[in-house]
């Protein structure tokens, strides 16, 4: 049984992880190194090339080979998610912060290539003795579960900033009025 995918698409998830990962730490630009977005950056420029020249030199290694070079290239763009998470964590000492990083960038970004990679895993006839096999439901659950925890964190940050944009516009409508009475 052949896989349904060819293992360059784990090239092109760590090259999505990046991105996202930059995309993030953007957003989040106070709390992380100024040149963090730029490494995430050139992460994704690495794995591009390596997707534009994998064809060449990919084609002539055995499929297990092939696989262990794309999903070695998508645990580095986690490991790099996950480092700035710990940085965020440890180094500048914001845990509520940390824990949200983790929930919207880390554990999907590991739970989605998990997903793949076991999905994979099951799909390919040839043997890949460092990743057991798991079960079709198995799969789907962390599949699932990825999937709720992204809903659940979107809906935390928006009701969070919503909440946050309304004792803003009340203290502005307090200053307002204060000012108004004392002229």
């Amino acid at each position: 049984m052949t896989p349904t995918f060819p293992p360059e698409f784990f090239i092109l998830l760590g090259i999505d992880i990046f991105l996202g990962g930059s995309v993030i730490v953007i957003v989040f630009d106070e709390h992380f190194p100024v040149g963090l977005p730029y490494l995430l950056d050139f992460g994704a420029l690495v794995g591009f090339i390596q997707l534009v020249l994998g064809p060449q030199y990919l084609t002539g290694y055995p499929v297990e080979m092939q696989f262990y070079y794309s999903a070695a290239f998508a645990v580095t763009a986690i490991m790099a998610i996950l480092g700035s998470n710990l940085y965020v964590v440890f180094v500048r000492g914001r845990p509520r912060i940390g824990c949200a990083f983790a929930i919207t960038a880390t554990l999907p970004a590991s739970l989605s290539t998990l997903f793949f990679m076991a999905d994979y895993v099951n799909g390919v006839s040839a043997s890949l003795p460092l990743l057991p096999l798991l079960p079709w439901p198995m799969i789907w659950g962390i599949f699932v579960t990825a999937s709720a925890m992204i809903m659940t964190a979107m809906v935390a940050v928006t009701r969070k900033k919503g909440r946050r944009m309304s004792e803003i516009q009340l203290a502005q409508e307090s200053k307002t009025g204060s000012q108004s009475t004392l002229e």
